[in-house]
């Protein structure tokens, strides 16, 4: 030590402790100790000088901060001096200048109150790229220094966005674009603003406004009950998220209170629907006659009011919360491609491409017969096909069935009910939706107030989601018209056709004409479910496997006493061994087909699906379609077993049969039979005896 109080740098070196190299060390190298003492870092030139303060107390010994100078004049040249807090303040105060503590790092203690906030550096301007023609401004490039930023076009960048960053950090803009530095406003910075926050907010103002033209044309929506009358039991929701398939729903209706069963969840008045006599009157009789579907007569007016009168539409709030066709999914708006890669070996294929091509078939005639006579009333950038499939997605995913009671006489009615059709799915749920009639019909004087009502099946907590049934639909049919599917629907199955037996079977007319009267589809469209076959599939193939021979009859036999003859066939049982097993084999064989179509197992679907993680990384057509394909290879599968369960027991079926024979003579002999009374008795007891330990007494 020098007697002016001063150490060398080699005197430092050799008495500092190992520990405290290190974080010299690590403390010269560290980037951020490098951007303090300025580009570019020189240890040539860099002298680090300092003291230790030694004490032979312990508890008292402890480094605080040293100071980094600029160049050394040897030993004895001038360097900073380590200093503690108290002797820090000391220097300041004997008038040392704010220049001699450039470069100060301090190393705070345990007992220094330092917060996190004071050790981040200063937040960056906020910039943004101005156009000068428009004069718009595109969100802010991070990372650029206010003065002279830098605008380069990287060769071969073409394409990239405007204000955007290449991969080399350099800005790409485009001829007529300047960046220029925004005030840094004071206060939080307000990023989460953007994106998905952006989107739930703009859901909120179409939710207030669809509100208020609700309660403005006399839905009651209110959050406070009025005289005589409880608040609204519903609210709409921004997003739902089904648990089971932790699947996000859209929009829906939820608990706003308790609600009580059998309570008026919802009631619409009859002016706010979307009917075909609504559409007739946006375009008049010529345009929507009398031969025109009601969806087709609906979908127009879906058109106009979105894309012709848009905010001058009376419908406008509610046309705002309608969703697009990708946020439907319906199958049948998807592509071919799409349709052919994830449907493959499913019969949804081939439904969504029959129904394709009935709209397209619809939506052409449309435009040949009615759009080109009156090219006013449907602009050709409006009434496109795109436009169309989407009202189609609408109409499928929304419209009801209504019927009201003060007209029983007319068909029932398509039509689109604002409000009560936010509400979603449920197969377990027994609401409805159902149209009313309330007033006396006083021809002349007054007419009934019709409305559409929704009514709780059960009793409801707050914040519940509000459910209601769409029917008896399969994953299939849901996916569809509604562009969703259920990992647990109760209710699935698969459609399949058994047409071709009775098209190649002898007597074909005949047996169309038997299967007429009995009520059963002679196309041979019917559902196979998992636990059970429908009576009419088995009674069509009962029929449809008749041959001849079985009618001891010739081919060419004459048509009536064909028809006597199989009339006088019990086609709802099973009656004989060889013609069941014979339409169980034909059964077999078209489930087999069924399953043979898919190209993947059910085996890998089913791990797919296990995989949660994965499987919710997949696109959401994806995963819905893969719910179908294992749900349908479940129910074949479960087909497939109970048929070779029937067949290998079918032999006892003629043992079955002797023994209902031998019963029904035995009956015959007993006083019941003489009167020509027969009955199966309920008990198994032969005797008094064994009747009593039945009924346990």
């Amino acid at each position: 030590m020098n007697p002016d109080g001063r150490v060398c740098e080699e005197g430092l070196q050799a008495k500092q402790p190992r520990h405290f190299k290190d974080l010299r060390r690590k403390t010269m190298a560290s980037p951020s100790s490098k951007r303090m003492l300025g580009n570019p870092w020189r240890l040539d030139r860099l002298c680090v000088a300092g003291a230790l303060f030694m004490s032979l107390n312990a508890a008292t010994s402890r480094l605080t901060a040293w100071s980094l100078s600029g160049p050394s004049e040897g030993c004895g040249g001038s360097s900073s001096r380590l200093r503690t807090s108290r002797g820090l303040q000391s220097a300041i105060t004997l008038g040392a200048k704010l220049d001699d503590l450039d470069g100060v790092v301090l190393v705070p203690m345990e007992e220094d109150d330092v917060a996190i906030e004071d050790m981040k550096p200063p937040p960056l301007p906020e910039l943004k790229v101005k156009d000068e023609d428009e004069k718009r401004e595109y969100p802010a490039l991070d990372g650029f220094s206010p003065s002279k930023p830098r605008i380069d076009r990287m060769p071969g960048a073409e394409g990239l966005e405007d204000g955007r960053r290449s991969l080399t950090g350099e800005a790409i803009a485009t001829e007529g674009l300047e960046l220029v530095a925004a005030k840094a406003k004071p206060g939080r910075n307000k990023r989460w603003l953007k994106g998905r926050g952006t989107m739930k907010r703009k859901k909120l103002e179409e939710n207030a406004q669809l509100e208020k033209w609700l309660g403005e044309n006399g839905v009651w929506v209110s959050e406070s009950a009025d005289w005589g009358r409880p608040s609204s039991g519903v609210s709409m929701a921004v997003e739902t998220r089904e648990q089971t398939e932790n699947e996000v729903s859209g929009r829906g209706l939820v608990a706003r209170r308790d609600v009580e069963c059998y309570e008026d969840l919802a009631q619409v008045p009859y002016n706010l629907l979307l009917t075909k006599d609504t559409s007739r009157n946006v375009f008049g009789v010529d345009c929507i006659g009398t031969n025109m579907s009601e969806y087709a007569a609906i979908a127009l007016q879906l058109i106009y009011e979105k894309f012709v009168a848009k905010e001058d539409s009376f419908w406008a709030p509610y046309i705002a919360v309608l969703p697009s066709t990708d946020e439907i999914g319906a199958s049948f708006a998807w592509d071919r491609q799409e349709l052919d890669t994830l449907l493959a070996g499913s019969p949804l294929r081939n439904m969504s491409y029959y129904l394709q091509d009935q709209i397209k078939a619809e939506f052409t005639n449309i435009q040949e017969t009615i759009m080109s006579k009156f090219p006013d009333t449907f602009p050709e950038d409006a009434f496109v096909y795109e436009n169309y499939v989407w009202a189609y997605s609408v109409l499928f995913s929304r419209a009801v069935r209504l019927d009201f009671p003060d007209d029983l006489d007319a068909e029932d009615i398509v039509a689109l009910v604002p409000y009560i059709d936010l509400i979603n799915h449920n197969p377990n749920s027994e609401s409805r939706i159902r149209g009313v009639s309330e007033g006396a019909s006083i021809p002349g004087v007054s007419e009934p107030e019709r409305s559409v009502v929704v009514r709780a099946d059960r009793y409801i907590n707050k914040y519940e989601q509000i459910y209601i049934s769409y029917g008896r639909k399969s994953n299939a049919q849901l996916l569809m018209l509604y562009g969703f599917s259920m990992e647990r629907n109760t209710q699935d199955f698969v459609t399949f056709s058994t047409g071709q037996l009775l098209e190649d079977s002898p007597f074909a007319e005949v047996k169309k004409r038997i299967l007429e009267e009995l009520e059963v589809p002679k196309e041979g469209v019917f559902p196979l479910y998992r636990d059970r076959f429908t009576g009419e599939m088995m009674m069509f193939l009962r029929l449809a496997v008749v041959q001849p021979d079985d009618l001891d009859m010739d081919e060419d036999a004459d048509e009536q006493q064909v028809y006597r003859a199989l009339k006088q066939l019990d086609i709802k049982q099973a009656t004989g061994e060889v013609s069941e097993r014979r339409a169980l084999i034909c059964l077999r064989g078209i489930v087999q087909d069924l399953q043979d179509a898919y190209p993947t197992t059910i085996q890998e679907d089913e791990a797919l699906i296990r995989d949660r993680q994965m499987f919710e990384l997949l696109p959401r057509n994806q995963r819905n379609a893969l719910r179908v394909r294992y749900g349908e290879k479940l129910i074949i599968r479960a087909s497939l077993a109970t048929i070779d369960r029937i067949l290998n027991n079918l032999g006892r079926l003629k043992q079955m049969e002797e023994q209902e024979d031998k019963q029904r003579r035995e009956m015959e002999k007993s006083a019941f039979g003489r009167l020509s009374v027969s009955f199966d008795s309920p008990f198994k007891a032969r005797n008094l005896e064994e009747l009593m330990k039945e009924l346990d007494i």
